[in-house]
């Protein structure tokens, strides 16, 4: 009969605990309204694209974003023009479309290492895809300097700026692995 009582006791407490501890800290555990970016590069023989999304699940607008390819790596440089660092063929920044708010066409000269991307409205659940040449600088590189492995972007590095509608801001920072992708999380509601 006892531990039937308890064990009664343990299905009621054990929830109305739950309950309450949810209600302090303030409802819905603080990572769900984190900004949330996606950064995937993609090897292609007409341009390097990269994909960027804004996964957030709140009202955080992506207002910069940096891709650093110092410390990859392939020792990876932007080939935006024939003849430059780079290797056989380039590429300069084309966006593919614009519904973000790109604010302008960031200048990459040839064998930069730093693009900057600075948006007016890139809002959760918005995307960006836009199109630039990368080579690597390996004496042996897996395809040949001017294909990128995934291999080779490993280590680049990703940072983000965000606005929230309530006037929030944050940043949060990533790193590309093996398959070409940066996860970019932070800043906790509050």
């Amino acid at each position: 009969m006892r531990r039937a009582a308890a064990a009664i006791a343990a299905a009621v407490l054990v929830p109305a605990l739950v309950l309450a501890f949810i209600l302090v800290l303030g409802g819905a555990p603080a990572l769900a309204c984190s900004p949330d970016i996606e950064v995937r590069f993609f090897e292609a023989a007409e341009g390097d694209l990269f994909m960027v999304a804004n996964n957030s699940r709140d009202e955080w607008s992506l207002i910069t974003l940096q891709i650093d390819l110092r410390g990859s790596a392939g020792h990876l440089i932007f080939d935006t023009e024939d003849g430059g660092r780079g290797a056989s063929m380039h590429a300069p920044f084309a966006a593919a479309g614009n519904a973000v708010g790109l604010r302008a066409a960031p200048v990459v000269k040839d064998g930069d290492e730093i693009i900057t991307l600075s948006f007016r409205k890139f809002h959760a659940g918005r995307d960006f895809t836009f199109v630039i040449y990368l080579d690597d600088r390996l004496e042996a590189s897996d395809y040949g300097q001017a294909t990128v492995s995934g291999a080779e972007i490993v280590g680049a590095r990703a940072t983000a700026a965000f606005g929230h509608a309530d006037g929030a801001q944050a940043q949060a920072r990533g790193r590309f692995n093996a398959d070409g992708v940066a996860h970019l999380s932070g800043g906790l509601c509050a």
